[in-house]
């Protein structure tokens, strides 16, 4: 049996996994120190996963394709950049098959009939999974990086159901 991942790569971003038949094994926000993307941490994280349960191992990591925005500085898509390849990196370092997906092709396929914005993905998330815990501890709200993540974990799964 394999784990599907999703990564939502930013700062406020998040990891989620789901088993094959879609129940949430985990959700972690992005693992972050010195206000960057912590590799050691996210490495760790994707380790430990690889350690829960003999008989499964990661299949698929999702990660959402990202790029520019606009009107945002070049500081900061730098170090949002930095960030992505971090990610990617460690993917890599641990040998997972990582598939890049842009976030109108997963929102398309995850979240129909809902906005496709981070509403529609919480949206989605607490409607599918009324388990999961979104809300972080010492939090009210969602955490919409975590959301995104499950979404991305969902599309990927849904990849490997196809004919």
């Amino acid at each position: 049996m394999h784990l599907t991942i999703g990564i939502d790569p930013g700062l406020h971003g998040g990891v989620a996994a789901l088993d094959h038949a879609g129940t949430v094994v985990g959700l972690w926000p992005m693992p972050v120190a010195g206000g960057e993307v912590h590799p050691a941490g996210l490495a760790d994280l994707l380790r430990s996963l690889r350690c829960m349960d003999s008989h499964q191992d990661i299949g698929r990591v999702c990660i959402e394709k990202v790029g520019a925005m606009p009107k945002q500085g070049v500081a900061s898509t730098f170090k949002f950049g930095t960030g992505w390849g971090m990610v990617r990196g460690v993917c890599a370092a641990l040998g997972a098959s990582v598939v890049l997906v842009p976030s109108p092709i997963w929102k398309k396929r995850v979240l129909l009939g809902l906005p496709h914005d981070k509403a529609g993905a919480v949206q989605f998330c607490t409607s599918r999974w009324p388990t999961a815990d979104l809300v972080l501890p010492g939090c009210r709200v969602p955490h919409d990086g975590i959301a995104d993540a499950l979404c991305l974990a969902e599309y990927g799964r849904l990849l490997e159901q196809r004919p």
